[in-house]
């Protein structure tokens, strides 16, 4: 218990630096690209249904891309406000295409980017791909369009990187939106041995369509039906894998899981000052490490029925809710049951 305490104090000073450094360092220095952008981009040709813009800017010493999308909202129900959508490790930005597309028509802004590492943005090797890094890159890419206020909403990994966000700059943060996030337990802590980067990257340069797909419909989609309608997001990662940037991309994700590991939000959530919503399916079993755990920490980790409650709980000033029979990917899965959630909230 006593090492517990400890444990989680020393994290909260952590954050708390963080959140200091954040506000006040000074932010990348970036421009924003509106010209022609290749259908082919850092080995992602997967069509976006919106115009892709990019960010450059410099960091960790060297010159980075993030891609994203910059959708309007509609002339006639427009209410001035900015919802940035983080995707999930296992997707990109275009994955929140028809959120994006009913948030539009409801008089949103939406900004979808590609993290850094994924899709069409830049995989650099040599890279810290830490959450507060990556809420670092989004804020920067937000700051050089001028956006302050804003809706952050975001789902797996990408809940942990739109927490940090919430933690690192409360004061940009209208609501924050957290679906099925990752890092609501310590898989480490839990039992999850250590693998090392090489042996994770020798996993992932060999993924393709069919390894993939039977990860997410074991882990994401669990005790439902595969839908004929998933196969594009999966598509969209394998054929990455079999690009040009096969192997980068690989190594990203050795780097991400290492990570992601190491930072588990679960400690820090009870230091969220915006207004924060929970959503998880009940049926979600995701979990870092589980794939190379022993059975017994394995049957430990990923109960998002039990972990989402208890998260919700820590949070000062949240609001929950549970999808019945849903995974990992509500959005996907039910998406109108999804949407009435996330409107009512909205609303």
């Amino acid at each position: 218990m006593r090492v517990f305490s400890v444990f989680t104090a020393w994290s909260a000073i952590l954050s708390c630096i963080a959140v200091v450094y954040a506000q006040s360092g000074p932010d990348p220095i970036g421009t924003i690209h509106e010209g022609h952008v290749p259908a082919d981009l850092y080995g992602s040709d997967y069509p976006y249904p919106w115009p892709v813009k990019l960010f450059k800017f410099y960091n960790q010493r060297q010159k980075l891309t993030m891609a994203f999308m910059d959708i309007p909202a509609k002339k006639s129900h427009q209410n001035n406000k900015t919802a940035v959508l983080l995707h999930g490790g296992n997707f990109c930005g275009v994955t929140w295409f028809d959120t994006a597309r009913h948030l539009s028509a409801a008089g949103y802004r939406v900004i979808l980017p590609d993290d850094i590492g994924f899709c069409k943005s830049s995989k650099p090797q040599g890279y810290s791909y830490n959450v507060q890094q990556q809420a670092l890159n989004i804020h920067s890419l937000l700051n050089a369009l001028g956006i302050d206020g804003v809706i952050v909403i975001g789902h797996s990994m990408g809940g942990m990187i739109a927490a940090r966000y919430g933690l690192m700059y409360p004061n940009n943060v209208q609501q924050l939106i957290l679906v099925d996030p990752l890092g609501l337990e310590d898989w480490v802590a839990k039992g999850v041995p250590y693998l090392p980067i090489d042996a994770t990257y020798e996993s992932q340069v060999v993924q393709n369509f069919t390894t993939l797909q039977a990860y997410e419909e074991a882990s994401y989609f669990h005790n439902a039906t595969w839908k004929p309608a998933y196969d594009t997001w999966v598509e969209m990662l394998a054929d990455i894998y079999a690009g040009n940037y096969g192997s980068e991309y690989a190594y990203v994700m050795s780097l991400v899981t290492d990570a992601l590991l190491s930072q588990p939000i679960i400690y820090h959530l009870p230091l969220l000052q915006t207004r924060t919503y929970l959503m998880v399916g009940e049926n979600d079993i995701t979990a870092l490490g589980k794939a190379w755990s022993p059975p017994d920490v394995a049957a430990k980790l990923g109960h998002y029925n039990k972990l989402g409650p208890a998260a919700a709980a820590m949070i000062p000033n949240s609001t929950f809710h549970m999808f019945p029979g849903l995974g990992h990917a509500p959005f996907l899965q039910d998406p109108e049951a999804f949407y009435d959630v996330l409107f009512a909230w909205l609303d």
